[in-house]
């Protein structure tokens, strides 16, 4: 992989929403039948927000946060500045790349971290040793119910947050040279990207990409309600991912590609953004190119391909649920009664330090899930795996669905809250260059939106 790198919210006062003992799931696309169903009117006063027009916020944002809040706008679902799978992960996901069924979370470096695919059999080479305990697999998902475009991005593609403000053009290959076999004629020598503008992200498709999409939306939301405090438990707890509220994700679409190079700016001298995207020899006798960004001025940039499997693995778009549960608070140990037993009938074992996160997990044990048992897990609350379920937590990535999950979480009582990337996508106006603020965006949904509550979840259907 080639890197280039150069330096450069939450909601208060609801009324008139109280949904007991349900699950949220905000869709445009859930379609059910059977029982009547009720709807609800949420209101909102006043709100506390970070604004993405502004360009500013109290910490200085990463490349790939810059990336991805510029191209959100897109509505192609969740950009991945790092679109590889990790090189630990088994070799048959590596070959493959993100599927339908992934369930993961968004890493602090750009990147989707895969921990099991539910539409996979336990002991399937990419879940063998990786599912949770009391696994089920999601069953009746199917090619039937798929739409696959293998060319949705030809040859030389990019997609920029602005198409008028990048420039695109065509290097001229020198005199002479020999063109390296593979080479599209659309890329040639090269592609050199300019902009004007201060701020700005895009990603190119030297070969092109593929799109793929389930359809099945209402047996993922479902399925996906059932197993969130599981799942949860499961990450945080084994796994000790430190994985915050909202984090999971269940992929249903995505667009991939072999090879790509993602690129952002910010803060930048107008004409000073200068990108040359090139091919290079193949690192092996016979493969496919390499492309690397040979030229980068005013930006930070990445490229990579897959020259190991010459497969699509990489995943450039990613589309699905983002999963929130409702988390009651922690009680105060100043609230819970002490107990006093002489020194004389404490054991051995009564003697030593007890763990934070052994208090953590007891608590939880009854509101998570019933099916574990704990004992197996019990070497995660010693003092060397203080990463457990109440440690610090990864820093929590912009994500246009998280604002929807945490506004439902924190104005209702709900179980668990639900959001597909097709439900804020569907808010955003073609000619919209960056994503609206958090208030704005909560407008948007009460103005636009119906939330529907069926049987023991809730969800959100366009109001047309």
């Amino acid at each position: 992989m080639t890197e280039n790198v150069v330096a450069p919210q939450s909601f208060t006062g609801a009324s008139n929403f109280n949904i007991a003992n349900s699950v949220f799931v905000a869709s445009n696309n859930a379609t059910f039948q059977n029982p009547p169903i009720q709807a609800i009117t949420p209101q909102v006063s006043a709100i506390a927000l970070f604004s993405s027009k502004s360009g500013k916020s109290s910490c200085v944002e990463a490349e790939w946060d810059v990336y991805a809040r510029l191209l959100l706008p897109r509505k192609r679902g969740y950009p991945l500045w790092e679109p590889k799978p990790d090189e630990h992960l088994p070799e048959e996901y590596r070959r493959i790349g993100v599927c339908i069924g992934d369930v993961g979370i968004l890493n602090e470096f750009g990147g989707f971290d895969y921990l099991f695919n539910a539409c996979l059999p336990a002991d399937h080479p990419v879940n063998a040793g990786r599912v949770p305990p009391d696994f089920k697999q999601l069953k009746g998902i199917n090619a039937r119910e798929t739409t696959k475009y293998a060319r949705r991005y030809r040859p030389g593609d990019h997609v920029p947050n602005h198409a008028s403000q990048i420039h695109k053009t065509r290097i001229s290959s020198p005199g002479g040279q020999q063109q390296i076999s593979g080479i599209h004629s659309e890329v040639a020598a090269g592609l050199s990207f300019r902009s004007s503008a201060t701020r700005g992200a895009f990603v190119v498709l030297p070969e092109g990409a593929s799109q793929t999409d389930h359809q099945l939306y209402n047996k993922l939301y479902q399925y996906a309600a059932e197993c969130a405090r599981s799942w949860y438990t499961y990450v945080n707890g084994p796994l000790a991912r430190g994985a915050h509220n909202g984090s999971l994700y269940l992929v249903t679409g995505c667009d991939k590609a072999r090879a790509w190079g993602v690129a952002s700016f910010i803060d930048a001298r107008p004409d000073n953004v200068l990108l040359d995207v090139v091919p290079q020899e193949p690192e092996n006798a016979g493969g496919l190119p390499d492309y690397w960004f040979s030229t980068c001025n005013s930006a930070s940039s990445s490229s990579d391909s897959d020259n190991v499997f010459n497969n699509e693995s990489g995943c450039i778009f990613l589309r699905g649920l983002k999963i929130a549960i409702q988390i009651p608070l922690f009680p105060m140990f100043s609230e819970v009664a002490a107990k006093v037993t002489p020194i004389s009938q404490l054991g051995p074992d009564d003697c030593l330090p007890q763990s934070r996160s052994a208090h953590a997990l007891q608590w939880l044990q009854s509101y998570l899930t019933p099916k574990y048992d704990y004992k197996v897990y019990s070497d995660l609350t010693s003092d060397k795996h203080e990463s457990g379920l109440f440690s610090i937590v990864r820093q929590k990535e912009y994500h246009p669905s998280n604002v929807i999950n945490d506004w439902i979480l924190s104005h209702s009582d709900v179980e668990v809250a639900i959001t597909h990337d097709d439900d804020w996508a569907s808010l955003i106006q073609d000619d919209e260059e960056e994503m609206p603020d958090n208030e704005d965006l909560i407008r948007r949904v009460r103005e636009n939106c119906k939330i529907i509550k069926f049987r023991c979840m809730c969800f959100v259907v366009h109001d047309v």
